[in-house]
């Protein structure tokens, strides 16, 4: 191969079947010679085909539908504000007062009653509850729902709705 490049007949033939290969793919498409129609159409089984005809490209891109632009990155981006806000509140459980009555005694002359362990009166109130008065027997509890006797050594539970507080 090195023998064919030192020759100078070989490089010009080289340089232009490079010219022709360049000018063959850049050079515009001519069209080929239209064939005259006879008078009489020729019959054929295959449905005619359109003509293949070259639109100067401002015409070809018109039928083109426009598509949506998209987002700018730079703009300035709305934010859309919310007409009204509806909190909804989760649902509040039930108020739930419990007592027990452990023991009662008397002393210096007052009757007092041990309640959830600790000491109390007559006329004390424990939560939505109210100690009205006491017996040897329980105590009577006064409430919301109106009133309770609880004796010793039981329990006693008041729920009260969310709407009632």
């Amino acid at each position: 191969m090195r023998k064919l490049l030192n020759k100078p007949w070989f490089v010009a033939l080289l340089a232009i079947a490079a010219i022709a290969a360049v000018w063959t793919s850049v050079a515009p498409a001519t069209r080929p010679a239209r064939i005259a129609a006879s008078a009489e159409p020729l019959a054929t089984t295959e449905p005619a085909a359109e003509e293949n005809t070259a639109l100067p490209s401002h015409e070809a891109m018109q039928p083109l539908p426009v598509t949506k632009a998209s987002r700018d990155p730079f703009a300035v981006s709305q934010v859309a504000q919310p007409t009204q806000s509806v909190e909804v509140k989760p649902e509040e459980p039930d108020l739930v007062d419990t007592v027990r009555l452990s023991c009662l005694w008397t002393q210096n002359g007052a009757t007092l009653m041990l309640i959830n362990d600790r000491i109390h009166n007559t006329g004390d109130t424990i939560g939505h509850l109210t100690i009205e008065s006491a017996s040897p027997q329980g105590v009577w509890l006064a409430h919301t729902k109106g009133r309770a006797f609880l004796e010793i050594g039981k329990t006693f539970v008041l729920k009260t709705p969310p709407a009632r507080r």
